[in-house]
């Protein structure tokens, strides 16, 4: 179970030792029929983690704007109880009284991920609303009837006197408040380094990140930053007062790439089947001119990557190998390719 995150504001001066459980609040969640709207239309059912949900078959608007159909699910049969004890993060967070207090809400982080949009994913007071305007249509109300159950990455539950709702975590932004920020630990070689990041790529290609600038360049790197310019998350590592910046894309890239060339799938003789085709051709690689970590032309070799490219205007389909390298540009590193043509094959 996730651990205990309080991130959004309180809605009423309760005391902790008398609320009831959030497997207990789950067990009195109404389930009902999706509602008759004229503005809304519903989905045939699905399954999901034990329960059964119906979506909207187109996003729903509201006062607090649109909502997706995969953002909020009605849910009309299952064991609410069950999922919540599997996924729940142990709290109950309660509406606020009045629609202008959602503004008032923090954001809840539940993953970060820096190739995204937005900082991550979780909750936040434009989002909650969203799905609560969902649930109720709109109008007046008693916050004292409503719970939200938060189950870190899993969706959430958001129950009332009309139904449940099953919401996927929604984008938010990167929290003002230090202590509500997520962070992971990455140890390349065996040094424990904090990073605001938990896209698994990411955090892989943040750690070979650091091996090949500790190896090639002999610097010692300390600690991690995190910034956003322009909808792209920059990484920006310090130590012995340096710094180095690297996109989370090219972070991304780093970490999916293989390090050992024996273990790209054309290394030895093997037969592969290009895109968009039912044949197979045997493609053979003599193996990469340079290992990882060598330093060529002002460039570090990071990995290598099988492929098939499709260059412009041709019908042709080109087994390649890529050998990426990672390059200091501007007081900010940058990953690259080469690539060498190995086979060329036009798609049945």
């Amino acid at each position: 179970m996730t651990s205990k995150r309080s991130t959004l504001a309180k809605f009423s001066e309760t005391d902790s030792d008398l609320d009831p459980s959030a497997v207990a609040v789950a067990r009195c969640s109404r389930l009902t029929s999706v509602p008759d709207r004229d503005t809304v239309g519903w989905e045939s059912g699905d399954e999901e983690w034990g329960l059964t949900t119906r979506r909207p078959t187109a996003p729903i608007r509201t006062g607090a704007g649109p909502v997706s159909p995969q953002q909020v699910r009605w849910v009309t049969d299952g064991n609410v109880a069950a999922y919540v004890d599997d996924h729940g993060d142990g709290e109950v967070w309660r509406i606020p009284d009045t629609f202008d207090q959602f503004s008032e809400i923090g954001t809840y982080v539940s993953y970060v991920d820096g190739r995204a949009e937005q900082y991550g994913y979780g909750i936040d007071g434009q989002s909650l609303e969203k799905a609560f305007r969902a649930l109720t249509g709109g109008g007046r109300y008693d916050a004292s009837d409503y719970s939200v159950i938060p189950c870190g990455r899993q969706p959430w539950i958001l129950s009332g006197p009309e139904g449940t709702l099953l919401c996927s975590c929604f984008p938010v932004d990167r929290p003002s408040d230090e202590n509500q920020r997520r962070t992971s630990t990455i140890t390349p070689a065996g040094q424990a380094i904090e990073i605001e990041e938990e896209n698994s790529l990411v955090l892989a290609g943040a750690s070979h990140f650091v091996e090949l600038l500790t190896e090639a360049e002999g610097v010692e790197i300390l600690e991690a930053e995190y910034d956003q310019i322009r909808n792209r998350t920059m990484h920006i590592f310090h130590g012995g007062g340096a710094n180095w910046k690297i996109s989370a894309e090219d972070l991304a890239t780093l970490g999916r790439i293989a390090l050992d060339p024996a273990s790209v799938p054309v290394a030895q003789e093997r037969m592969v089947q290009p895109p968009n085709s039912t044949g197979e051709i045997s493609v053979e690689w003599d193996g990469p001119t340079h290992q990882v970590g060598e330093r060529v032309n002002d460039a570090i070799i990071a990995g290598y990557e099988f492929t098939w490219e499709n260059p412009g205007d041709t019908l042709e389909c080109v087994a390649t190998v890529r050998t990426y390298r990672l390059r200091n540009s501007h007081s900010r590193y940058r990953v690259d390719y080469h690539s060498d043509r190995l086979a060329a094959v036009v798609p049945n």
